[in-house]
């Protein structure tokens, strides 16, 4: 029998035993993304977080790591009007006002917010929530605060060792699919916890090993060496301390992405408190200039003046750029289409999936090859 012919029963046979899933073909296009709300972030994941994917964020408590997820969900809302964002919260200490500050729409029609009790029930939310097509980011919050049904009811007899973690590993790998046949994203924040396991101690990050296999991003938040910005309180109540911190400067490490290149770093301000730069939020103007110039979207042309990316010219040095950034959001996105348009080629192209019917020829019943086919 000819290879072809051999090949086109097998398929048949697969198709048959285990349907049509099994005889899959890939079309390889470029990634859909969803903008973090930070240029830089932006640049290291290659373009933001990836639809049809899982990610995670890790790192130490106060990082800003729900932060940066609101500002992922509020672009996902303003670039999918037709669907809503979501939040599974199992901390149970979701922020609204804050929320709504960092641009989320929390009308009932575009935000979703679930209060879960275990593990159990996240996992089924998640898939009610990706299989009705209505949602395009759920974003967990957190790993660290889950926890089985047996150990939620407090049942000692059913509950075991790794049994949360067991439950956690299948419900990603259960995500991931249903993330692909319904275009959508979902976010996992996780935290880093004490390493009582190890007699020498240290941290590491809570839930099971397995999601960081699962994910396709992995992105780890932590504070440079810069000092916060602080503002003086008048009404101090107390002598120490006597000022408020409006900013901080965090770092985000991609140390896994499988639709990039891995291992760039993002550096931005971040303000809690409009005393900072007038708004609450990651300082665009800063990261514009700084990633601009070093993608070659502004052009140095002498030790005062520099080039936009429209060709204006401005003078004044670094301060004079970031005035006119400031004056004009179109060059802050101008810059983030340059920078983006600079590392297009480094982006791997994801799989658009779809799948065949029985081959021609071979009989569906049977996956015996007919006469014509032979």
């Amino acid at each position: 029998m000819p290879p072809a012919k051999g090949l086109a029963k097998l398929r048949a046979d697969l198709t048959k035993t285990y349907g049509d899933r099994v005889t899959r073909r890939d079309l390889m296009v470029r990634p859909t993304f969803i903008s973090t709300g930070s240029l830089t972030v932006d640049y290291a994941l290659g373009g933001g977080f990836a639809l049809k994917r899982t990610h995670e964020i890790v790192g130490p408590e106060g990082m800003g790591k729900t932060s940066l997820a609101n500002l992922t969900m509020a672009h996902a809302q303003r670039a999918m009007p037709d669907r809503a964002a979501a939040v599974i919260d199992m901390e149970q200490a979701y922020d609204f006002q804050w929320a709504e500050k960092l641009g989320v729409d929390l009308s009932e029609d575009r935000f979703f917010h679930l209060y879960p009790d275990h593990s159990e029930d996240v996992s089924d939310q998640i898939s009610m929530l990706l299989r009705s097509g209505e949602v395009s980011l759920v974003v967990v919050d957190s790993i660290g605060g889950m926890e089985s049904k047996a150990a939620f009811e407090k049942k000692a007899e059913e509950s075991a060792m790794g049994k949360n973690a067991q439950i956690i590993s299948r419900m990603v790998k259960r995500v991931a699919g249903l993330c692909r046949q319904h275009d959508a994203a979902v976010i996992f924040i996780n935290q880093y916890r004490a390493n009582i396991g190890s007699p020498r101690g240290g941290e590491k990050p809570a839930g099971p090993s397995a999601l960081k296999y699962a994910t396709s991003t992995q992105l780890k938040m932590s504070r440079t060496g810069e000092t916060t910005r602080k503002v003086s309180l008048d009404d101090a109540v107390s002598e120490a301390p006597k000022e408020l911190e409006v900013g901080r400067q965090l770092r985000v490490k991609v140390s896994r992405n499988k639709l990039a290149v891995q291992g760039r770093a993002a550096d931005f301000w971040f303000y809690n408190h409009p005393a900072g730069i007038g708004h609450v939020g990651i300082d665009r103007t800063d990261e514009a200039a700084v990633l601009g110039m070093a993608v070659g979207a502004i052009k140095r042309l002498s030790t005062v003046a520099y080039e936009m990316p429209d060709g204006t010219k401005v003078t004044g040095g670094r301060p004079g750029v970031k005035t006119a950034l400031a004056e004009r959001p179109d060059l802050v996105e101008l810059v983030r289409q340059q920078a983006l348009l600079h590392i297009a080629g480094e982006i791997k192209p994801d799989h658009e999936v779809t799948y065949d019917d029985v081959p021609e020829g071979v009989n569906a019943a049977t996956g015996e090859i007919t006469e014509d086919a032979a």
